[in-house]
């Protein structure tokens, strides 16, 4: 498989809708935030080989879990309906 990761300062979006869930708070400077974008390639999983889109909206820290910080995926793509079905019960994300 392959990985590419292409970081990015991001304005924090104004329309609350785009803002990451509840469960997590989003990092932010100034307006600005971690976001980018992340491809992937897997040669084996679950569902079999696929490849992924990641379009990363910003960097978060978990309510739940004090100081687990992470990036938040604001919109995911994959390559296989198999993929997509899982990433959908998993992820929560369309």
């Amino acid at each position: 498989g392959g990985f590419l990761f292409a970081p990015k300062l991001v304005k924090v979006p104004e329309d609350e809708s785009l803002l990451p869930p509840p469960t997590v708070s989003l990092l932010s400077l100034f307006g600005y935030t971690l976001g980018g974008v992340v491809a992937l390639e897997y040669d084996e999983s679950p569902c079999g080989p696929y490849r992924e889109y990641v379009t990363m909206g910003g960097l978060v820290m978990s309510k739940s879990t004090f100081g687990a910080i992470g990036q938040w995926g604001s919109r995911l793509f994959v390559s296989t309906e198999p993929a997509a079905e899982i990433c959908q019960d998993l992820w929560g994300v369309p």
